[in-house]
């Protein structure tokens, strides 16, 4: 193997130190610091041997890989997805993401189940199913999995324990103390605003 190229990476303001991304036959391997660079020795046209460059994936780049996943799950629990890209954004290719992904899975530091039901139980109260299953989705839960998770935490035994109807109340009290005080025009525009987060028609005017 071969180093083809050694480019210089942009790593933000945040980073003071120079990295560089490094390139094996023609194809991105990894990202070093100036530092490795220099303590490895590696140069561009230089043969780097398949045990240097496994070494230098297992001590240096897995290793900085799982400490940033870590890192970043120290202030709030992510998805598999977000993590995927926070990771992608630090220059780590597919396959130590994925090894990273797993190695998270394994010690049940991420959990895309526990994620969307601990988003749902906290949001229900004020955001409407549609809006909470979109942001959901975007953030890479799965579809199945995700509908039989809102199935569950929306299922209700009569009127006065539907989430949404609770939603909907706590939205218009903060609006305003009493819907009969509201003008047309002021009605209409809390009902547009409520349909626009996302929530049914009917249960709007039940609550109106």
């Amino acid at each position: 193997m071969v180093i083809t190229d050694i480019l210089e990476a942009d790593t933000g303001q945040c980073s003071k130190k120079k990295a560089y991304k490094i390139f094996v036959d023609d194809t991105y391997a990894f990202l070093l610091y100036e530092n490795e660079l220099k303590q490895l020795q590696l140069s561009k046209g230089a043969e780097i041997s398949d045990n240097i460059y496994e070494a230098i994936l297992e001590d240096i780049i897995f290793k900085r890989a799982k400490h940033k996943a870590l890192n970043i799950l120290k202030y709030s629990d992510k998805t598999e997805k977000e993590i995927y890209f926070r990771l992608k954004d630090e220059y780590h290719n597919d396959d130590i993401i994925e090894r990273t992904i797993e190695y998270l899975k394994n010690y049940n530091y991420i959990n895309d189940e526990r994620y969307a039901l601990n988003y749902i139980r906290s949001r229900k109260d004020k955001e409407s199913k549609i809006a909470i299953e979109s942001k959901l989705l975007s953030k890479g839960i799965n579809k199945k999995v995700l509908e039989k998770i809102i199935a569950k935490e929306y299922e209700i035994s009569d009127e006065d324990n539907d989430p949404e109807i609770l939603a909907i109340k706590k939205i218009i009290a903060k609006k305003c103390e009493n819907t009969t005080s509201l003008s047309c025009e002021e009605k209409m525009r809390l009902i547009n605003m409520l349909k626009r987060k996302g929530f049914n028609s009917e249960k709007i005017n039940k609550c109106m």
